[in-house]
C-alpha cells in the first residue's frame, strides 16, 4: 500500500535527515504550478511508509518562515497521494502552565502573518472556505493516542499565535498575544493549515516547546520554583525532536486504527456542488498563469 501520511518537518529536522535518524530515500523536489517543492524523502518504518519534507532545508536552515513557498510544498504532497500531514513545530510559551520540552497538540491558531500567499485560488472568484475545526479531529486523535503509548508529556490543547518573522515578538507583542488568548508564538502553522484545507487534507500540528517568550526582563524563568538554565532548555528541545521519528513510527500503527471522524475531504464540497470546481482536483489548477509546463507534479 502507498503511503499516505507525510510529515512537515520544522527546525532541525534537517538535523534528522542529515544523522540518519529517518530510513529515508531522497524522492527530490517536486515541480507544482506554484514553483519548485522543498525535497521530499519516502520513509520507511516497522509500521509502514511516510513521507518526509524539511520545510526550513536539507542540509541546515537554509529558508526562514517568511520565505518558506507554503503551496509548493503541500501542493507536492497531495500529487503524491498524501491525504494525512503532521506538521512539527518549534514554539515559544507565552504561558507558564507548558513546560520547556513539552509536545503540545495545538487546537487553534491565530494568525499574525502579512507577507505570505494564504490561497491556491488567488483571482478565482471562491468565497470563504470556513476553518473549524481548525485541525483534523481525527488526526488530533491519534497523535494523542500515540503521545500516550510513547509516554510523552504533553498538553492536548492550545492556541497557536503565526507571527510574521523572521524577528521574534517584543514583550509588548506577547503581552497583546496573551490578551488575546495566545499561549504559544510560532512562525510556520500559516498560511499551511489553510493551505491543506483547501486541497481537502487532514492536517493536524504537534508543536514542542522550546522556550517562552519574550517577557522584557532579563532573569530566566523558573520552573517549580527553580531556575530554567539555558543548558537545561536546549537538552530539553533537543530531546524533543530526537523523539520524532520514534513517534512518527508509531503514528503509522495508531493511524491503521483510528476511526476517520472528519470531513476535510469535503472541505471544498460547497464550490464542488455549484460547479466553481470540478471532481478532479487536479483540474483545479489547469488554467493557473504559474503553472509549469511540466507534468512531474501529477501522480
Amino acid at each position: 500500500m502507498s503511503a499516505t501520511l507525510a510529515c512537515i518537518g520544522g527546525t532541525s529536522a534537517y538535523d534528522l535527515l542529515r544523522e540518519g535518524a529517518l530510513l529515508a530515500s531522497r524522492v527530490g523536489p517536486m515541480q507544482t504550478p506554484f514553483g519548485e517543492s522543498q525535497p521530499i524523502y519516502l520513509c520507511a518504518s516497522r509500521f509502514g511508509e511516510f513521507y518526509f519534507l524539511s520545510r526550513h532545508g536539507e542540509n541546515g536552515y537554509e529558508v526562514s518562515p517568511s520565505f518558506v513557498n507554503y503551496r509548493a510544498n503541500v501542493f507536492a504532497l497531495k500529487s503524491l497521494g498524501i491525504r494525512t500531514v503532521v506538521s512539527w513545530s518549534e514554539a515559544r510559551a507565552v504561558s507558564h502552565n507548558y513546560k520547556i520540552g513539552q509536545y503540545v497538540l495545538v487546537d487553534d491558531i491565530i494568525d499574525e502573518t502579512r507577507c505570505r500567499s494564504h490561497t491556491f485560488f488567488e483571482n478565482h472568484g471562491l468565497s470563504s472556505v470556513r476553518q473549524w475545526p481548525m485541525f483534523c479531529p481525527s488526526i488530533r486523535a491519534a497523535l494523542s493516542t500515540t503521545l500516550h503509548e510513547e509516554d510523552c508529556r504533553f498538553a492536548d490543547r492550545g492556541v497557536y499565535v503565526c507571527v510574521e518573522g523572521p524577528r521574534q515578538e517584543t514583550p509588548a507583542e506577547a503581552r497583546k498575544y496573551r490578551q488575546s488568548g495566545g499561549e504559544l508564538i510560532g512562525q510556520t502553522l500559516a498560511p499551511e493549515v489553510f493551505l491543506a484545507r483547501e486541497l481537502q487534507m487532514c492536517y493536524a500540528s504537534i508543536c514542542y516547546v522550546a522556550r517562552y517568550a519574550e517577557s522584557g526582563f532579563d532573569f530566566r524563568p523558573f520552573e517549580n520554583g527553580r531556575i530554567l538554565e539555558p543548558r537545561l532548555e536546549a537538552e530539553r528541545a533537543a530531546a524533543a525532536v530526537e523523539r520524532l521519528p520514534r513517534i512518527l513510527e508509531r503514528l503509522c500503527d495508531v493511524l491503521s486504527r483510528t476511526e476517520c471522524v472528519c470531513t476535510c475531504e469535503r472541505a471544498m464540497e460547497q464550490f464542488i456542488l455549484s460547479g466553481q470546481l470540478g471532481r478532479d482536483w487536479r483540474m483545479w489548477f489547469e488554467d493557473s498563469p504559474s503553472r509549469n509546463t511540466s507534468d512531474s507534479y501529477l501522480p
